[in-house]
């Protein structure tokens, strides 16, 4: 009797936890059903980007150092002390202005031995010359006398550019190696040991390798740009080179920026951008969104609820974005996600982002 009253009891506390399991289960069911159907009745979720016309360029970028359109760096091979220096950085120095002097009685040098012979070849000349058109002398005599002036001249001129080291031409004064009392160092081994260097700065030239697969898109006058400081400045392709350089593997070419407010510097470095097409209205996608097949170049817009694969044809590229020349108008949807999801005729569901 015991055993079948417990029996009833255990089967009518398991029957109520059998139908919650079964109910939950079917309940499951239901929803993962209707999920499928809700998506097969409103179509896959997508995004869209509605077109419009923008402005579209493509442009090239070089690493470049910026330097004087004149500008050399003065040296010495001597490895003696500085004795005076004439002038400081920043400074206006005119053409042939002194700016580094030596000692002359470095006894290596001969400074003095120099101007001594140079002052006895010329009296040697002088006297020569007046013998010479007074006809009491031969004409070789004269001759001797002259080239050995000539020779003391570039001797004692070649000693004297030793020991005062002038400017090459007129510059600012950008940049000294040495101060008084200090001996020049040794930069490069082989090599003058730099002194100071001068620039004019009135236009700043800019330098920079272009490929061989670049070259073709650049032209005479084309503007360039950089920034520095915060501030765009724009110049002009002043030189192409024809010739390809084997050790850069590029062209060199050559950019100037007009500098008369000296707010660009010697020896900054920056990007440089040229510009190489420009369209003011144009049509743009991201490069992504296409799909390449048999060369030809396919997207998905939206067309009355349902996705439409159409062919396109491309323009220039900038590495993100693709300019469309034919296939896509102002105001249609292209499908800017589940590239790999859809197909032609797809029904889509559009989604805000």
């Amino acid at each position: 009797m015991f055993n079948k009253k417990f029996t009833i009891a255990l089967f009518f506390t398991i029957l109520p936890m059998l139908i919650l399991s079964t109910s939950c289960m079917k309940e499951e069911k239901v929803k993962s059903k209707s999920m499928e159907e809700l998506q097969s009745e409103k179509g896959l979720p997508v995004t869209v980007q509605k077109i419009d016309f923008q402005e579209f360029e493509t442009k090239l970028t070089f690493f470049a150092k910026l330097s004087g359109i004149k500008e050399s760096t003065q040296g010495t091979n001597l490895g003696e002390y500085v004795k005076k220096v004439n002038a400081k950085v920043g400074d206006f120095v005119k053409e042939g202005k002194t700016i580094i002097e030596f000692p002359t009685d470095i006894p290596t040098l001969q400074y003095s031995q120099a101007k001594l012979a140079l002052e006895n070849a010329e009296k040697l000349y002088k006297r020569m010359k007046e013998l010479s058109e007074a006809g009491e002398t031969s004409q070789q005599n004269f001759d001797n006398a002259k080239l050995n002036y000539e020779v003391s001249q570039r001797n004692f001129e070649a000693m004297k550019q030793m020991v005062r080291v002038e400017a090459p031409f007129s510059g600012t004064l950008i940049k000294l190696y040495v101060k008084e009392g200090e001996i020049p160092p040794v930069a490069n081994p082989g090599q003058p040991r730099p002194l100071f260097t001068v620039a004019q700065l009135d236009i700043i030239k800019a330098t920079i390798n272009v490929s061989e697969k670049e070259i073709n898109l650049i032209k005479l006058g084309m503007p360039a740009t950089i920034v520095y400081n915060g501030e765009e400045f724009v110049g002009r392709i002043a030189e192409i080179s024809p010739a390809y350089d084997a050790r850069t593997h590029a062209f060199p070419v050559e950019v100037h920026f007009p500098n008369g407010n000296r707010k660009l510097k010697s020896g900054v470095t920056t990007d440089l951008y040229i510009k190489t097409y420009y369209r003011p209205k144009a049509i743009v996608i991201p490069r992504n969104l296409i799909t390449i097949e048999d060369s030809r170049n396919y997207i998905f817009v939206e067309k009355d609820g349902k996705a439409q694969r159409r062919e396109i044809e491309i323009g220039k590229e900038d590495g993100i974005n693709v300019e469309v020349l034919n296939g896509l108008s102002q105001g249609e949807n292209v499908i800017n996600c589940c590239k790999t999801q859809l197909n032609d005729g797809l029904k889509i569901n559009i989604i805000k982002n």
